[in-house]
């Protein structure tokens, strides 16, 4: 016996611990652990830095191509020339033709608005995963507190038929009954406790924050009513939703890409100019000056020359990549009015599972739990006067666990289909 008396303990203990985890009051609130997970969650982090990824990229977008200078040096001392010499100073300039600068800025831009559509709409399913784990965890703290009551309940009166037994006054039968209601509600808050362990270890990852971090939530389990049509939600969803906005981000930035792949197609032009000093010394010998001593004959021409190139596009019309790019955007085109279907399905479900959701609350109304409460009250008043059968009092102990829990899983379908709801508008509703 004194076996059983341990683990009931250390199994209460263990609930107990999870109790802890969630309150109605004094722990975190849902709205506050969605900030911690905007501002700390490691994929939404790296996510963010792609920003700063397409903005560097706009920032190269934008500059113009670099200027030319080549130096050279001429000598025929290798070829038996000693006399000839050349120093040339180039410079050349490309000139960019067809908008190609403009077209990769416009492309650049696109880029950085449909990384931001992307952080965005990594948020809202963020907010969507913390706000589903938390109703999780406040369903299975509800349920962990209704067993935690039973459970005592049916310890005292297993307490009290075991001493009745020893005096001879009551029957084994009863203790052997109570002893398996006893270990099931036992049984159900282990369980319950795992839902409450398991679903706060995944709010710290979301949040992220480390495993040992100690993190206690408060909140009601309670769906607020919806003050919005189904049109309204439709229209807000089809104007807001970030995945919606990227697509059409990405079809604007292919059209880009189209108008770049044909501007690519215009070649540059590269203008020129040289400078060049040509020293020449020959064999024959002249005269310094009038009088003077003779001297070899040397030569030295200062050259200035200019000119421009440009490729012709006789083969190479960049006809390849145009074609590319079309194909690139109208699969965009596609992808947006797809898109756009399913955020019309995913809303218009999502509203429909809410109003069912309510639907069912508003039949399956608390005043049922409270009436099973009472009706447990009484039979185990009754059993105790010897007017009853402790399967009586066993049977409607059951019929109110699972009053209880089909409350509770109701109260978690109409908060879990609010979040659903808000995270296929993409804004909030409530």
């Amino acid at each position: 016996m004194w076996k059983i008396a341990l683990a009931l303990a250390s199994a209460a203990c263990a609930a107990d611990a999870q109790i802890a985890l969630v309150a109605e009051t004094g722990g975190e609130t849902q709205e506050r652990l969605v900030e911690s997970a905007l501002a700390r969650n490691g994929d939404l982090l790296a996510a963010r830095q792609r920003l700063a990824e397409a903005q560097a990229l706009l920032v190269q977008s934008g500059l113009r191509p670099n200027p030319s200078l080549d130096l050279s040096l001429t000598s025929g001392a290798i070829l038996n020339s000693p006399g000839e010499r050349e120093i040339g100073l180039g410079y050349a300039h490309t000139f960019e033709l067809g908008g190609k600068r403009e077209r990769r800025i416009e492309a650049g831009k696109a880029g950085v608005d449909l990384v931001r559509a992307g952080i965005a709409d990594r948020e809202r399913l963020l907010r969507a995963d913390v706000r589903s784990r938390f109703a999780e965890a406040l369903a299975a703290a509800r349920n962990l507190e209704s067993a935690g009551r039973l459970f005592e309940l049916n310890q005292q009166s297993y307490e009290i038929a075991q001493a009745r037994t020893r005096q001879g006054e009551g029957s084994p039968l009863e203790e052997g009954l109570l002893r398996v209601e006893v270990n099931r509600i036992r049984s159900d808050r282990l369980l319950f406790a795992n839902q409450v362990e398991r679903a706060v270890a995944q709010l710290k990852t979301l949040c992220g924050r480390a495993p040992d971090e100690p993190l206690r939530i408060s909140g009601v389990l309670a769906a607020p009513a919806l003050t919005v049509s189904l049109e309204s939600a439709l229209e807000r969803a089809i104007g807001a939703r970030p995945d919606l906005l990227a697509a059409r981000i990405e079809e604007a930035l292919d059209d880009a890409a189209l108008r770049m792949a044909r501007s690519d197609a215009v070649p540059n032009l590269v203008a020129s100019a040289r400078y060049s000093r040509v020293t020449a010394r020959f064999d024959q010998f002249g005269l310094a000056g009038p009088g003077g001593p003779v001297v070899p004959l040397r030569d030295t021409d200062n050259l200035l020359s200019g000119g421009i190139s440009i490729n012709l596009p006789l083969r190479n019309r960049n006809q390849g990549n145009i074609q590319a790019a079309v194909a690139r955007r109208q699969s965009a085109a596609l992808r947006r009015r797809f898109v756009e279907q399913v955020v019309r399905e995913e809303v218009s479900t999502a509203f429909r599972r809410y109003q069912t959701a309510r639907q069912a609350l508003a039949i399956f109304d608390e005043g049922v739990i409270r009436q099973s409460q009472e009706n447990v009250r009484i039979l185990r008043a009754a059993y105790q006067l010897g007017e009853i059968r402790l399967m009586d009092v066993i049977n409607e102990q059951r019929r109110l666990v699972d009053t209880q829990r089909a409350y509770t899983e109701l109260l978690k379908e109409a908060r879990l289909a609010e979040v659903e709801l808000e995270r296929a508008v993409g804004a909030p509703i409530f």
